[in-house]
């Protein structure tokens, strides 16, 4: 199991979660940046874009957006629980 730390930054609402020693969640397309709660009380994460050939490239976006624009997903640390972020 990995040991992750975690840091609350409760006035924007963001919950970033990082592998020790500045060790980033990557593939050759995007990073894993944050998790983000919405309104809707889920958690969703949000990845940079780092494909400097794409057209969105420094783009802040879901799992979601990169599999439209067909881009690779990175791995994500596990995702915190709800009551974590409440």
């Amino acid at each position: 199991m990995h040991s992750f730390h975690q840091d609350l930054n409760k006035s924007q609402g963001e919950l970033f979660t990082r592998k020790p020693h500045g060790t980033a969640y990557q593939s050759k397309d995007a990073k894993f940046l944050a998790w983000q709660p919405i309104q809707s009380g889920e958690i969703v994460a949000l990845f940079n874009i780092t494909n400097r050939k794409h057209p969105s490239y420094g783009s802040t976006v879901t799992a979601d957006t990169l599999r439209n624009l067909r881009l690779q997903v990175p791995p994500t640390p596990p995702k915190p629980p709800s009551s974590f972020v409440a």
